[in-house]
């Protein structure tokens, strides 16, 4: 097994489960709302820690009492947690909107999507895992330059984000979408970039490299009642399949096979239990 690092956020997210599904300009009826553990990297450094990694997890958790219950539940797990930091700013939930379906709609403060990444401990690990929203000038090349990286696709176009592999979903990048894919992904990836990953949620994944573009089928499965962390369990399950040297088409089935586990709710691989807090706010009517 392998030693990951994992920078990523740890968030409390705030799940209301909907009545029906999301249509502009209605009123929304929730049925129930739980508060769990949540967030890129918590959700892929959970299931790393699952196929039987080593993670040290970079992040930042408030000090407050929500915080504070994040990294208890996180020590519980077996997270390394000497790189994670703390600030003295409250914990704002993450909300997410969980139709009939399983689909969710994710809100986000926009506290959360400003942060900046702007350091990195050096130490010594198989492969790092990157899913931050922004990162300072240099410190992702620095990264870059002494160990391999698989990376989620950065938002912004102006970001840059060195790594072998780029993971994104085909409905946050439809500019990826052409057959210049992997052109455009090189020019966020850098020279180093061996592939571009699309996931697609039930649809096949697409498998950008310089040779070409190619489809994998994603195993059918029964409808799952939250889609929440699909994505980051994928990138976990690619994580482990190239960490064992496998091509990337074999990679990714890998990350599809992982992901159809968590949905299909496969024992070690269940959603975090909640969150035993009583600070953080939910609306009772």
């Amino acid at each position: 097994m392998g030693h990951v690092l994992v920078v990523g956020s740890v968030n409390v997210d705030r799940i209301w489960r909907l009545a029906a599904p999301l249509r502009a300009g209605e009123r929304l009826t929730w049925e129930a709302v739980t508060l769990r553990c949540g967030g890129g990297g918590f959700n892929t450094g959970a299931t790393l820690l699952a196929l039987g990694h080593r993670v040290t997890l970079v992040a930042t958790l408030s000090t407050d009492a929500a915080g504070t219950a994040c990294r208890a539940r996180l020590e519980a797990m077996g997270f390394d947690l000497r790189h994670l930091r703390t600030t003295d700013a409250p914990t704002v939930p993450l909300d997410l909107l969980v139709d009939p379906k399983g689909e969710r709609t994710i809100i986000a403060p926009a506290t959360t999507e400003a942060r900046l990444l702007t350091a990195l401990p050096a130490l010594e690990a198989d492969i790092a895992y990157v899913n931050v929203r922004r990162a300072a000038p240099g410190v992702l090349e620095a990264l870059a330059a002494r160990t391999k990286v698989v990376a989620q696709l950065p938002l912004e176009r102006t970001e840059r984000r060195p790594a072998q592999v780029l993971i994104a979903s085909a409905a946050d990048h439809a500019l990826f979408a052409g057959a210049e894919a992997f052109a455009q992904a090189r020019e966020i990836g850098g020279e180093g970039l061996a592939a571009l990953v699309l996931t697609q949620g039930a649809g096949p994944v697409a498998l950008c490299e310089a040779q070409g573009r190619i489809s994998v089928a994603v195993p059918a499965l029964a409808a799952p009642a939250d889609t929440t962390g699909a994505g980051d369990t994928f990138a976990a399950g690619f994580i482990d399949g190239w960490l064992a040297g496998v091509p990337a088409q074999a990679a990714v089935r890998r990350g599809n096979e992982i992901a159809g586990r968590l949905l299909a709710g496969e024992a070690g691989f269940e959603r975090p239990a909640p969150l035993p807090l009583t600070t953080v706010l939910i609306a009772a009517d």
